[in-house]
């Protein structure tokens, strides 16, 4: 008896590990499989300078630039403006270099559980030989620094009969490549008027440079100071002849103290005198 109560123990928790299994296994059918080791690569295959036009749009703004004929990219719209090289540059970089990290497939009927059914950003790519190539960022993955993706999608959103799709994983700098407000894509230009107040500036800053009291003394100054008259010793009328109440006053000079010795009066002298 005690034997088959174990017996029974063990079979009802078998059943319960089993159940637990299968609810995790289900759970986990609609997220993504993903290809473990793998090295990040390339989104698209195209050399960057073979692209001649970008269109970006994210939930909040839409921007697009165009290669001018010397090479150089302009922003065409929301207005026209010269664009930041060095912006375009690195999200080119990132898609021709080492942007993808994964791939994985997933049932378009879930595409929402990824944020592709209304994607954060849509990158719209035309390279010299007129081909057009499109980029679909959706939510970022559990870690958060990382970014699911389609690569030239048929339709946004996808359709539910396409059945099983193929997803990547992009790095999170593809998503800063992305996402940028509208001053971070213009380059700064200096007007005409800006330039001159700056060289201005500048030269107004060289000459007040020295301070009143680090500068040394020019040669010159000082004797130019010197024999500029002041007021306490500056001559007047007056002041050249001097006057009998102003002249100076004999100076009295003391004599060496002497003995008087009296002297005597002649015999027949005459007292009344």
């Amino acid at each position: 008896m005690k034997l088959q109560r174990s017996t029974l123990v063990l079979v009802v928790g078998a059943l319960l590990l089993g159940g637990v299994t299968l609810f995790t296994q289900a759970r986990q059918s609609n997220r993504p499989t993903t290809a473990q080791g793998e090295a990040a690569s390339p989104v698209y295959g195209f050399d960057e300078a073979d692209v001649v036009s970008l269109h970006i749009e994210t939930q909040t703004q839409a921007v697009t630039f165009q290669r001018d004929e010397a090479g150089f990219w302009q922003m065409t719209s929301p207005e026209a403006h010269p664009a930041e090289e060095a912006a375009i540059a690195f999200l080119l970089s990132r898609l021709t270099t080492d942007g993808l990290l994964r791939t994985t497939t997933i049932d378009a009927a879930n595409q929402a559980e990824f944020g592709l059914d209304v994607p954060f950003a849509t990158v719209e790519i035309t390279l010299q030989d007129e081909t057009n190539h499109s980029l679909v960022l959706g939510d970022a993955d559990f870690s958060g620094q990382n970014s699911y993706a389609l690569i030239d999608p048929e339709t946004i959103p996808l359709s539910e009969a396409a059945g099983e799709v193929t997803v990547v994983l992009v790095s999170d700098d593809v998503l800063n490549g992305v996402d940028r407000p509208l001053e971070e894509w213009q380059a700064v230009v200096e007007t005409p008027a800006e330039t001159d107040d700056a060289e201005r500036e500048a030269e107004a800053g060289e000459i007040d440079a020295p301070a009143a009291g680090d500068a040394p003394p020019i040669e010159g100054d000082t004797d130019a100071e010197s024999e500029a008259p002041t007021p306490e010793t500056e001559s007047g009328p007056e002041s050249q002849t001097p006057s009998p109440d102003t002249a100076p006053s004999e100076i009295d000079v003391p004599l060496p103290e002497t003995e008087s010795t009296p002297v005597p009066a002649p015999e027949n002298a005459d007292p009344s005198q």
